[in-house]
């Protein structure tokens, strides 16, 4: 388990390996602006499929046909989609909020 969490190191510590040898501060703020896009994708990606696990594990439950959800099931999962969304969005807004105050 541990691997899968700390995948998006492989290509990212090879632009730290970059990061730490750069001279320049341009190029060092460009190889660190890399290394945040990298580490907020992988986040990303993690977040949606941690997203679709669980709202799927709540929702469906029909052994219908392959591809086919209930209504119910769908009403479910676009609330469970909401929500979450809803929730990522107040902590990031509590993140900023609280980087706002510490500046």
């Amino acid at each position: 388990h541990l691997a899968k969490h700390f995948s998006c190191f492989s290509a990212s510590t090879a632009v730290f390996a970059v990061l730490v040898t750069m001279s320049s501060a341009e190029e060092q703020a460009a190889a660190l602006s890399q290394l945040r896009r990298e580490v907020n994708a992988q986040a990303q990606r993690e977040l949606l499929t941690k997203m679709t696990e669980k709202c799927f594990a709540k929702c469906v439950s029909s052994t219908k046909g392959a591809g086919q959800l209930e209504r119910s099931e769908q009403l479910c999962l676009g609330m469970c989609i909401d929500r979450y969304v809803d929730c990522m969005n107040a902590v990031n807004e509590a993140l900023v909020q609280r980087q706002h105050s510490r500046s």
